[in-house]
């Protein structure tokens, strides 16, 4: 399992990550190093063997102290992959609004743009692995497939 959540922003340090939450301590998520940024290679391969792949924006984050996690509401543009099935369709006003879990002691907060989510699915919810901005995770995959480089093939568009 990767160790990382999200990229670096422009000089700003990370943007959203997770922490400590009830899955701790043994899950892969709690070990150390599992604030740090994806490296390119990380990105690749989380979109490959994920349990959950989503293109999407942070719709907003919460905290809660008691369950050391935060929780990222997403709205999924568009959902890759999801093995098993996680997000489905909710009432109208709520369609492609759903939730993906971080640690706590990461420090999560929300950024702008458009994230590619990936993570793993523990006791049916979806827990943060990697969530490159799209146009980041597109360079990444672009630049490993003209090198014949990609783990596998991922459609963006």
């Amino acid at each position: 399992m990767l160790g990382c959540i999200f990229r670096r922003g422009q000089g700003t340090g990370p943007e959203v990550l997770p922490g400590e939450g009830r899955v701790c301590p043994h899950h892969p998520l709690c070990m150390p190093g599992a604030c740090r940024p994806c490296s390119d290679a990380e990105l690749l391969l989380a979109a490959c063997t994920s349990d959950f792949v989503i293109h999407g924006i942070i719709h907003g984050v919460a905290h809660d102290v008691d369950l050391q996690e935060s929780v990222i509401t997403v709205m999924a543009a568009r959902v890759l992959r999801q093995t098993p099935p996680l997000f489905g369709r909710r009432g109208s006003g709520e369609q492609g609004l759903t939730s993906i879990r971080t640690p706590l002691h990461c420090g999560v907060r929300p950024g702008p743009g458009t994230f590619l989510f990936m993570g793993w699915s523990r006791f049916g919810e979806a827990w943060l692995g990697c969530a490159p901005r799209l146009q980041e995770f597109r360079r990444a995959y672009e630049a490993a497939h003209a090198a014949h480089l990609h783990p596998c093939e991922v459609a963006l568009h």
